[in-house]
């Protein structure tokens, strides 16, 4: 046997389309995952900052890092493993490229839950619409097919 091997159905290149399709995998691909973290983080500093709590050149500076934001995925696996969850790293990545005075205020006042169940909502967001182009493309085969075969 070679290495190599998925880990769970879903990963499997023999089983994995049974489960979901690659649209639907990379909206719940890691990558996408760490983006939505970072979206979140963008939309927790703005909303401060429109409440008083932040300062607006630190809200701005945050939301343009998590716009052009590239994870280092590795990097978060290795700190999620050390620490027990990712958004440690997240924000340690997230504000490198920040001024040294916006760099405090990523993730002032949330959570570590805060921002991981804003992305998973995020990430399901996404995934409805796939569910929901998937539903109107089959509704508009049925409907050709029923036009198609009426008088059948």
């Amino acid at each position: 046997m070679g290495t190599g091997m998925a880990a769970t159905a879903p990963e499997s290149l023999i089983f994995g389309d049974l489960f979901g399709t690659p649209a639907m995998r990379t909206v719940f691909g890691d990558a996408a995952l760490a983006g939505r973290w970072a979206e979140a983080e963008a939309a927790l500093a703005t909303a401060e900052a429109e409440c008083g709590l932040i300062p607006s050149a630190a809200a701005r500076a945050i939301a343009a890092a998590a716009r052009r934001f590239t994870p280092d995925l590795r990097a978060l696996g290795e700190k999620t493993v050390l620490v027990g969850y990712p958004i440690v790293e997240l924000v340690r990545q997230l504000g490198e490229g920040l001024p040294a005075e916006a760099r405090g205020f990523v993730h002032w006042g949330a959570t570590t839950q805060d921002i991981m169940d804003t992305a998973v909502i995020l990430q399901l967001r996404d995934a409805l619409a796939l569910v929901e182009a998937d539903i109107e493309a089959i509704r508009a085969e049925l409907a050709r097919l029923a036009r198609a075969h009426r008088d059948t």
